[in-house]
């Protein structure tokens, strides 16, 4: 019983992992926004978001997710460098070929 769902979620994690890894080794402070509540939000948060949200569509194309980012971060002109690293970040550390408008 949900055994389909247990693998889904144990890769989602494994996955997000590596990149919060990846982040963790590769990128400077200097890469950190601020939330109006002055948490951080670094491109690790996101970058792991959009692998659980790309895993989960890809195995539940019809289950609504909710996530705990605010995407308008990342768009448009403003959000385009953060965009751009986000992606790079979760392409290089999944072997996926996510483009800058799924992550």
């Amino acid at each position: 019983y949900l055994a389909k769902e247990r693998a889904v979620a144990i890769e989602a994690v494994e996955r997000a992992s590596q990149v919060c890894q990846a982040v963790f080794q590769r990128l400077i402070t200097a890469e950190t926004l601020t939330k109006k509540d002055k948490s951080p939000v670094t491109v690790a948060d996101f970058g792991a978001q959009a692998v659980v949200n790309h895993i989960l569509e890809r195995y539940f194309p019809d289950d609504p997710v909710v996530g705990e980012e605010d995407s308008k971060d990342l768009q448009g002109e403003e959000g385009r460098v953060l965009r751009e690293k986000v992606t790079e970040l979760v392409n290089a550390t999944t072997g996926d070929a996510m483009s800058s408008d799924e992550a």
